[in-house]
């Protein structure tokens, strides 16, 4: 819809005093008319309240909703895919690969350390290497092949109709699960199918390269260095075997420390136990009531004497139970010893062996990485691209079908529901068509001299008349290129589309549209009915504390054209009156 009405924020002002102009004198006219003619006249309030919050001001413009459509076609490709067997992909290659693992897992275990790593394994991995090049070759490839002719499905119910507000993933359509089953069962399977075949080329691809590339990387790394590897793998095994005498060492001195430190307490604690029993004797044999002194002397010495000795053998069980964990320390430290010595005997083995096989694994490391590196890539692509076309077909049919359905990709309103009860549906075929709440705009025309602040982008607020007190967000999304009006003004057709909720909406509701030059978001504003002007100055009318209405003065700011911003005078949440004035006889 076109607009020529011109209105800018100046013409607005402008449109608004000449109007308030009007109005002062139609009152004053309508005063004396009334004056004259005996009529009196009543006035009535009506409270409203000052609010905070945002206020904007614009270029203003009327105009009306419109909602794009969207076409719901089913794009699903639905010539099924059929796996067809050239060769077999189940791998013996395992069984080749397989040694080279099972050599390093042996080298691992000779002797901790890089050198048990690249031991007797490493040259086991490189002769598995070369045995799993047969395996490679003998390996067949797979391959998919579009079969028959494009299927259909066929509508079993209907689930919507014109004028109902759908979301996405709603249910459309119902399908007759014959028509699903069989398209859905051989995508599944293709794709369950490439799914282990390339698990599988993965597995072997692993499996593989670590042996190669082992097998390459530590006989390039340590060709030049076997004599300093075995050096320091005989030294390593000695010093574990040094460190173990050290640990039996110092477990044997604590034994003998604790078990001198007991002797010495028990011959202190026998010491101790004597004179308890000779103070224990003389108390025994004293007359406390004719020797009184010195009974409570042979008592006061016997709990003396009792004290030491429990404190003594407290001791003494302490230090027994030392001795018993000494004693075990150092048979762990003599088995763990025992254990180190037979560990060195076998890494020297292991390190000869590493020592020797190193040689024969650099002649032959660099053939087998790029043989079989070559070989694996090329397999791994293979399937990679077989499992790929399976899951895209799989998630293609998934998006379009869900159970036995057909559901919504779009938020919106049905316009149309193109199937019937019976219908096929082939690839291609029109679904529904419906309105875009993604696409909720409104275009108005506004000329030259008002696209000084307006660009893609801009911010926008809309006053809808079915929603007056509610503001909706748009931003600008399309201006069009300048053109001329029959008066010769150059004008742009300037298209917002609406932001947040808008299921509310509807095609053709008409509103106010505010492209935003002026934004205030802490703001005090009341309605524009509110204020009086006088000379220049503005007020509202309040009540007092009698119920009594009185003028205050305030000071105002701009205006959207419903509220006025107050910048001093009143407070947020003061009721302020807007006064109408009634006629009676």
């Amino acid at each position: 819809m076109k607009f020529d009405l011109k209105k800018t924020k100046w013409t607005k002002q402008k449109t608004m005093i000449t109007v308030a102009g009007a109005l002062v004198i139609a009152v004053v006219f309508g005063a004396f008319a009334a004056a004259g003619s005996g009529s009196k006249a009543d006035y009535v309030y009506k409270e409203t309240q000052v609010k905070f919050g945002t206020l904007t001001v614009g270029v203003s413009e009327s105009g009306v909703v419109d909602i794009g459509t969207v076409e719901q076609t089913f794009d699903l490709d639905m010539s099924a895919l059929q796996r067809v067997e050239t060769g077999s992909s189940g791998s013996n290659s395992g069984a080749g690969m397989g040694g080279g693992a099972g050599g390093t897992a042996m080298g691992g275990n000779a002797f901790g350390g890089m050198a048990g790593g690249a031991g007797a394994g490493g040259a086991a991995g490189s002769m598995g290497g070369l045995d799993m090049f047969s395996q490679i070759l003998g390996m067949g490839s797979n391959n998919l092949t579009a079969v028959g002719d494009a299927s259909s499905l066929t509508v079993a119910g209907v689930k919507v109709s014109v004028g109902q507000q759908v979301a996405q993933g709603d249910v459309l359509y119902e399908l007759e699960e014959e028509s699903v089953w069989e398209l859905e069962q051989e995508l599944q399977a293709n794709v369950e199918k490439a799914k282990a075949d390339l698990d599988a080329v993965y597995a072997d691809q692993a499996l593989s390269k670590q042996t190669a590339e082992y097998t390459y990387k530590s006989s390039l790394e340590y060709g030049s260095y076997a004599e300093t590897e075995y050096n320091e793998a005989i030294r390593d095994l000695q010093n574990a075997v040094e460190e173990a005498q050290i640990t039996l060492d110092r477990a044997r001195e604590s034994l003998s420390s604790y078990q001198s430190q007991l002797e010495s307490m028990t011959t202190s604690y026998n010491d101790a136990l004597k004179v308890l029993e000779n103070s224990r004797y003389s108390l025994e044999h004293t007359d406390q009531s004719v020797e009184t002194y010195l009974y409570v002397y042979y008592f006061e010495q016997t709990k003396e004497a009792q004290s030491l000795v429990d404190s003594l053998e407290q001791k003494k069980e302490q230090l027994e139970r030392n001795v018993e964990q000494a004693q075990s320390n150092v048979e762990t430290a003599q088995k763990s010893l025992s254990s180190v010595r037979r560990n060195q005997e076998q890494g020297k083995l292991s390190a000869k062996q590493t020592y020797a096989l190193r040689n024969l694994a650099y002649n032959t490391a660099q053939e087998t990485y790029d043989i079989a590196l070559a070989y694996l890539e090329e397999d791994a692509a293979a399937q990679e691209s077989i499992y790929q076309e399976t899951q895209e077909k799989w998630e293609e049919f998934s998006s379009h079908i869900n159970g036995n359905t057909v559901c919504s990709q779009y938020d919106g309103v049905i316009t149309s529901v193109e199937l019937a009860e019976g219908d096929s549906i082939n690839t291609g075929s029109v679904l529904v068509t419906l309105y875009n709440l993604e696409d909720v705009s409104m275009t108005v025309t506004l000329y030259e001299e008002d696209m000084t602040d307006i660009a893609l982008g801009s911010a926008a607020v809309i006053s809808f008349t079915a929603y007056p007190d509610q503001l909706f967000e748009a931003e600008v999304t399309e201006i069009s290129d300048a053109s001329t009006d029959s008066k010769g003004n150059v004008i742009y057709e300037v298209t917002a589309t609406i932001q947040g909720d808008v299921s509310g909406l509807f095609q053709g509701m008409t509103g106010e549209i505010t492209f935003v030059t002026e934004r205030s978001e802490d703001a005090l504003y009341v309605s524009r009915r509110a204020i009086i002007t006088e000379n220049d100055k503005s007020y509202v009318k309040v009540r007092d504390e009698g119920g009594h209405i009185k003028k205050i003065e305030i000071t105002t700011g701009f205006s959207d054209g419903t509220y006025v911003q107050i910048l001093e005078g009143l407070s947020e949440g003061d009721t302020v009156l807007i006064e109408s004035k009634v006629s009676g006889s």
